[in-house]
């Protein structure tokens, strides 16, 4: 079977590699689709140079851990899904088939196309960051970094009652995106009286911020804008270094910053603002289905695995990569 594989440094390559059936508690899945994860997948093609110690991968490698599919095979012990059921596949990898324990499928339902339900892994990311931020309805909540997880996470605040919310990026078209799938308003960040702006819609400054970016920059201007009392959720990745003046932009506002990595999150059980990863997937594929989250503007390309090579290099080269990359197989 063929399988993407990150060979050295920006260099994906399509190769043969072994396939084989499930085992005991395992299931085997054609994918049909697998999503690109732009962040992750940029630091493990360059090998994260720009990381320092610490923050750096080697080769060869893999990656793709969002797709989806149909069922194929099924272990023994497995009795919550059959062959051809349509599946969303967790850490399944760019490839055709593959083989995982039952745990990491969730049953796509049959009104949900299976190239929106390949992001369904991506946008539990998002899922996971608006739910620590424990929002209330009227509660403003501010999205810094309208990539993939910044526009799951428009959508998902405002599916929490959060008003208004502000959407942020300094690209117009992902501003004008925000606003079509459900941001009040948008802002680009370099307009001169940006945070003034960002405190006056709010009335104070934004109750709940939602920082994507990862930059050390946003992350200072958004600690700015954040209420008395507000809450910063670190969802974007910095992997690098960063400043922040605690007495004047934490300490003396009480402002909370959170952490909000997709792993910081129970592994087997729910509670209240903590979902397990799949069942926030099971939530996301629940209002796919009844028409409250829309993933279909956000796929902006659809590629043959046959593109890999060209298209992780235009990842590498970072300008202009399109907001949503999935992969046909």
């Amino acid at each position: 079977m063929k399988k993407i594989i990150f060979e050295s440094k920006n260099n994906a390559v399509l190769k043969d590699v072994p396939d084989r059936m499930p085992g005991a508690g395992e299931m085997r899945v054609k994918l049909a689709y697998t999503a690109l994860s732009a962040g992750t997948e940029r630091a493990l093609l360059t090998g994260n140079e720009e990381g320092g110690d610490g923050f750096r991968f080697g080769f060869p490698s893999s990656s793709g851990y969002s797709g989806s599919g149909v069922i194929t095979d099924v272990g023994e012990g497995v009795t919550s899904f059959k062959p051809g059921d349509r599946v969303m596949v967790h850490g399944a990898g760019h490839q055709e088939f593959a083989v995982l324990p039952e745990k990491e499928f969730v049953h796509v339902p049959e009104n949900v196309p299976l190239d929106q339900a390949a992001l369904t892994i991506i946008a539990g990311f998002s899922l996971a960051a608006v739910r620590k931020a424990k929002i209330s309805l009227g509660d403003s909540v501010m999205v810094v970094g309208l990539g993939l997880l910044g526009l799951f996470a428009v959508q998902y605040a405002r599916l929490s009652g959060a008003y208004p919310v502000i959407a942020v990026d300094f690209s117009k078209e992902r501003r004008e995106m925000a606003k079509a799938l459900g941001a009040d308003i948008a802002l680009d960040p370099s307009e001169p009286g940006y945070s003034e702006r960002v405190k006056e819609l709010t009335k104070g400054g934004a109750n709940a911020v939602i920082e994507v970016t990862g930059n050390p920059l946003a992350l200072k201007q958004s600690l700015v804008c954040t209420a008395k009392f507000g809450r910063v959720l670190l969802l974007g990745c910095t992997r690098t270094m960063t400043e922040v003046d605690f007495y004047h932009d934490v300490h003396q506002p009480g402002i909370e910053l959170i952490g909000a990595h997709s792993g910081a999150r129970p592994a087997l059980e729910s509670h209240s603002g903590f979902y397990t990863e799949m069942d926030d997937c099971r939530v996301t594929l629940d209002y796919l289905s009844g028409g409250r989250l829309n993933f279909k503007p956000m796929i902006g390309e659809i590629h043959s695995p046959d593109d890999a090579h060209e298209v992780y290099l235009r990842l590498t080269e970072g300008k202009g990569f399109p907001i949503g990359v999935i992969f046909k197989w």
